[in-house]
């Protein structure tokens, strides 16, 4: 009877450490899982599971996982401003285009800035406003393109800003998401007010022909 027992006792622990080397074995897997289900529908799907999935260890975390491509962007801001001061500093640049890389040179300047103030926003875990600060990132680079009209930026420019116009998109798309998941929540917990049921009083001059005062 004892020998019986004992041999239940270690099956029973066996399948227990078989359990736990079984989960441990699933854990990169759970976060392929979670990564590719938060780039879905994203600007570029793959282009966002490719910048993410590496930086992700352990279990799967939305805001890790936002944090991680805003650092992607952040990277290729970095690209791209090392394009323009190397042209900046090319004797054979011409005058004119010196001018409207020096435009770019400040945009990708102020561009680094919202960058790390989202990345500060995610670390309190706000997508909303890592949102707001995010989307300043394409007006800098909007106006950056401008400078160069009529023309077009250099094609070594354009390449870089190209792909961070992708990987900026991502940015924005899962920090989107993720601030609407936010707002949900607030509204279950009833910590934040449904503007929609809220309703001005009808104003004292609505039937009132002539002037009349609030």
């Amino acid at each position: 009877m004892s020998f019986t027992k004992n041999i239940v006792l270690i099956v029973s622990i066996s399948s227990l450490l078989l359990l736990h080397s079984t989960n441990a074995i699933h854990l990169p897997v759970a976060a392929e899982t979670g990564v590719t289900r938060l780039c879905k529908g994203t600007t570029d799907s793959i282009l966002c599971v490719k910048t993410i999935l590496p930086q992700m260890h352990g279990n799967f975390d939305a805001y890790t996982a936002l944090e991680a491509e805003i650092l992607a962007a952040k990277d290729q801001v970095a690209k791209a401003a090392t394009v323009i001061d190397s042209l900046l500093k090319n004797p054979t640049t011409p005058k004119g285009l010196k001018d409207s890389l020096a435009v770019c040179q400040n945009q990708y300047g102020v561009m680094v800035d919202s960058v790390s103030e989202a990345i500060a926003a995610v670390s309190k875990r706000d997508a909303s406003s890592a949102n707001m600060k995010f989307s300043a990132v394409f007006s800098y680079r909007q106006t950056c393109d401008e400078a160069f009209e009529p023309d077009l930026p250099p094609t070594n420019l354009s390449n870089e800003e190209a792909t961070l116009k992708l990987v900026a998109g991502n940015v924005l798309d899962i920090s989107k998401g993720l601030e609407d998941k936010e707002i949900a929540d607030m509204k279950k917990k009833g910590s934040m007010p449904d503007y929609s049921k809220i309703t001005s009083p009808p104003s004292k001059c609505l039937h009132v022909v002539g002037s009349c005062t609030e």
